[in-house]
């Protein structure tokens, strides 16, 4: 959707100003499906998910030209269709996009009571055997010594998108960082790319247990999980707790009462609707936790630690 918002903003860089907002005949989402349409007839998408409101009120407009144009589409979900954006923002304005998709689209379960994920016990060829430790900062240290051959530590500054990011300390494509360097500092998904685009192993120190009581470091975490993953970026982490719970999806609300009242003010929402956003429910976190420690546990597998560095692009 990233690409989709670009189009959209360089479409309406050819407008008039005075066009902008006429969207009656100015419309700039189904000249974009146009567009793509024009380069290819077949989308496939990973683990198709909505979380964004942005994304949400053009979905329908978007595909419906989309499928108009012939698209064919072929995506996995962790959700069925009618969950989609669930407890979402203006969710009623996205809601038409169901049966559109549906009325399109043929449903397979493939649920399975196995994750093959976590079936890989064989240790990695690193100081301790495996990519995450307890309390062990000092074997972190000694993970970036042997990666690097005993190489030194040198502050880089990645440049890119027109912004600088410099995050820990680095030697080839190797990095060594903290958690609060990582995901409690400013950082989004393109910093997060950057990093994945330029290093091949990330190793982070003092990795203490999120909680969606604190929402934004656990979401930063679950996207740079995302992108890491994708691109074979091997992820070693010394952790305040276990793997199994590095997430507590049971933590209590009380820090989001004052963004709920904000929400409330800029929306015009009742209680009852704020309340029942994702953003607030912290739904989505709890969601996607059961993923990222999937995903984690796939991470520390010998077959991942074998995977080709995908570097992939900046956008």
């Amino acid at each position: 959707m990233l690409d989709v918002h670009d189009r959209i903003h360089k479409f309406k860089l050819t407008l008039p100003p005075s066009h902008i907002n006429d969207r009656k005949s100015y419309d700039p989402i189904p000249v974009v499906a146009k567009d793509i349409a024009s380069e290819t007839f077949l989308l496939c998408f990973d683990e198709f998910q909505v979380t964004d409101v942005a994304d949400a009120m053009i979905l329908k407009r978007l595909f419906e030209t989309l499928f108009d144009e012939g698209i064919v589409m072929i995506s996995t979900a962790n959700r069925p269709p009618n969950d989609l954006y669930k407890n979402g923002l203006q969710r009623s304005n996205f809601l038409p996009f169901i049966p559109l998709l549906k009325s399109h689209c043929n449903m397979l379960d493939m649920d399975s009571l196995i994750d093959y994920r976590i079936s890989d016990p064989k240790p990695l060829d690193i100081p301790g055997g495996s990519a995450s430790f307890v309390n062990d900062d000092h074997r972190v240290d000694e993970i970036f010594n042997h990666l690097t051959e005993g190489g030194e530590e040198e502050t880089r500054v990645l440049k890119f998108l027109g912004r600088e990011l410099s995050v820990g300390v680095s030697n080839g494509n190797v990095l060594k960082t903290t958690y609060k360097e990582l995901c409690e500092h400013h950082h989004g998904s393109s910093d997060f790319r950057a990093i994945a685009k330029t290093y091949s192993h990330v190793l982070v120190k003092d990795f203490p247990q999120l909680s969606i009581k604190y929402r934004t470091p656990l979401r930063r975490f679950i996207i740079l999980m995302d992108i890491f993953y994708d691109r074979g970026v091997k992820l070693v982490l010394s952790t305040h707790v276990p793997i199994s719970e590095i997430i507590d999806v049971t933590a209590a609300e009380e820090a989001a009462a004052d963004d709920l009242r904000l929400l409330m003010d800029d929306l015009k929402l009742t209680m009852e609707e704020a309340k029942k956003t994702s953003l607030f429910t912290g739904e989505d976190e709890a969601f996607s936790h059961k993923r990222a420690l999937s995903r984690l546990y796939e991470m520390q597998c010998a077959d991942y630690w074998h995977l080709a560095h995908k570097p992939g692009k900046l956008e």
